[in-house]
């Protein structure tokens, strides 16, 4: 029996299997990238709608809101509170988006709309009183890519409602 035969064959059958385990686990990632992608797609979109819900539900929340994005010095001490607690998790639920997004969780066909709708909220007057106090409790990044956007980046029309 010749030994560096079989050596060689043996070798061959090890760099072929290593081969099929390579594309394996290759196309494996590429699955659980594609799940967690939209994993992380449902989670934000969910986050952000709960938000809308708890607001939308609330004709009391949904007032001192509305009142709080356009002219915040109608509202009285409490209300300015809750107001600013609808900010907080408001805007944690966007540096949530802010976060996936830079971390290539998230695609720029979902940021877009997002950044939009983000930016939006952060230009009312009474986001922008908010923010001054409230700005620090924010992560750096997110803090810069807001206090350097600008309104004309926004694509929404003038028009546009809460």
């Amino acid at each position: 029996m010749d030994w560096n035969a079989v050596s060689a064959i043996a070798n061959v059958l090890v760099a072929f299997a290593v081969t099929i385990t390579v594309v394996y686990l290759a196309i494996q990632i590429r699955e659980n990238t594609r799940a967690t992608r939209s994993q992380t797609y449902q989670l934000a979109t969910a986050a952000l709608a709960e938000m809308a819900g708890i607001i939308g539900t609330d004709k009391e929340l949904a007032r001192i809101f509305r009142i709080g994005m356009i002219t915040p010095e109608k509202l009285d001490q409490d209300e300015f509170v809750q107001f600013g607690y609808l900010g907080i998790s408001l805007f944690r639920r966007f540096e949530n988006v802010f976060f996936q997004y830079q971390s290539g969780m998230i695609d720029d066909d979902f940021w877009n709309g997002h950044r939009d709708n983000i930016l939006w909220f952060f230009h009312r007057p009474g986001m922008q009183a908010w923010w001054k106090d409230r700005k620090f409790a924010f992560s750096k990044s997110f803090r810069d890519f807001l206090d350097q956007s600008t309104p004309a980046q926004i694509a929404s029309p003038q028009s546009r409602q809460l």
